[in-house]
């Protein structure tokens, strides 16, 4: 099944997900440009299309290293003992930016990011490069560049600096490769987009998904620990990041996706009938939602636990989680914590 395979890959390559050197796209330094001028279209796919198992949208969740949505695709290959390591290539003309080494279990898979013009980067994740390619390295359309790495699956980026995403309440809790994130599949040709739309797995005519869900004054969204520091969404911020989002391959579904700090890491499903987060506002007062699996309670009946939210502005909300409990309410005690946009 789709979803355990993806359950599988992505606990197996969590460590190796990392959103480093992914800020401003812009090329010049402060300088005169001098870089890559292509047009930001994809010519190739990163591996052979008939390789291609399914496609993911914008907007996964995986808690602890995705509890937000995540702003980037994913291409699915058959690897059913990680044995395969298929052919990578580049997507269109350009220059490797920059190079992120993160090994996994001895597989020295890469994060690298590649040039297309002063405005647009496409980064692809969890490869491993030739050892031909380096920072610097020109690469032309089509060109193998490595291979896939020790899982089923790799990320696809577009960094297009001609986009600002507005849906995010506080854009400070965000990279660059967030704020200016593109819809990768939007950016291949015509001929290729008929190919591989039909192979994203998700319910619905939106196949590109959305990442900057925020709306002001409603719980839906990302939220973060409140305090002193600022926590982005990074390595250093994934435990202290809590989302109200959407299931990606089935977008009417509401996620609960819990980073860390307060108990319950995973992401999971609200009880049927209770208020949606999008309608959740401070005249809601406390809401209580029972948790269940992220599968539904038609796939798991049992409840495994409780959340209780209250917003008590339009940019902070209290928070308490019961874990195991198949209470349907509770008040708050000593352990709830405030989070923030």
């Amino acid at each position: 099944m789709k979803t355990l395979a993806i359950l599988f890959s992505a606990g197996l390559l969590l460590t190796a997900c990392s959103k480093n050197g992914g800020g401003g796209n812009s090329g010049s330094n402060g300088g005169a440009y001098t870089g890559p001028n292509e047009p930001a279209v994809f010519l190739n796919s990163p591996i052979e299309v008939s390789k291609i198992s399914f496609l993911l949208s914008l907007g996964w969740i995986q808690p602890v290293g995705h509890t937000i949505p995540t702003d980037h695709v994913y291409f699915w290959y058959s690897n059913p003992n990680n044995t395969i390591y298929l052919p990578v290539y580049a997507l269109t003309n350009g220059r490797v930016e920059k190079i992120l080494n993160v090994p996994v279990l001895g597989v020295k898979e890469t994060k690298t990011w590649f040039r297309v013009n002063e405005k647009f980067m496409y980064y692809l994740d969890h490869i491993v490069l030739d050892p031909s390619i380096q920072e610097g390295s020109m690469v032309k359309a089509g060109q193998q560049i490595g291979t896939t790495g020790l899982g089923s699956s790799i990320d696809l980026g577009a960094i297009d600096d001609n986009i600002t995403l507005p849906g995010f309440v506080n854009q400070a809790r965000y990279v660059g490769q967030t704020l200016h994130c593109g819809k990768p599949f939007t950016y291949f040709t015509d001929a290729l987009k008929a190919q591989l739309y039909p192979m994203v797995d998700r319910e619905g005519p939106d196949k590109d998904g959305r990442i900057d869900i925020d709306v002001p004054g409603r719980l839906v969204g990302s939220w973060f620990l409140d305090g002193p520091v600022l926590y982005t969404d990074g390595p250093d911020g994934w435990d202290k990041e809590l989302s109200f989002a959407f299931d990606i391959q089935h977008p009417q579904t509401v996620l609960v996706s819990i980073g860390g700090t307060i108990q319950m890491v995973g992401k999971y499903t609200i009880e049927p009938g209770k208020p949606l987060p999008a309608e959740v506002s401070m005249a809601s007062g406390k809401i209580a939602y029972p948790l269940y699996s992220a599968g539904g309670i038609s796939a798991d009946p049992n409840q495994r636990g409780l959340m209780i939210i209250q917003m008590i502005d339009d940019t902070h909300i209290k928070v308490e989680t019961f874990a195991g409990s198949t209470a349907k309410d509770a008040a708050f005690d000593a352990n709830a914590k405030i989070y923030a946009r």
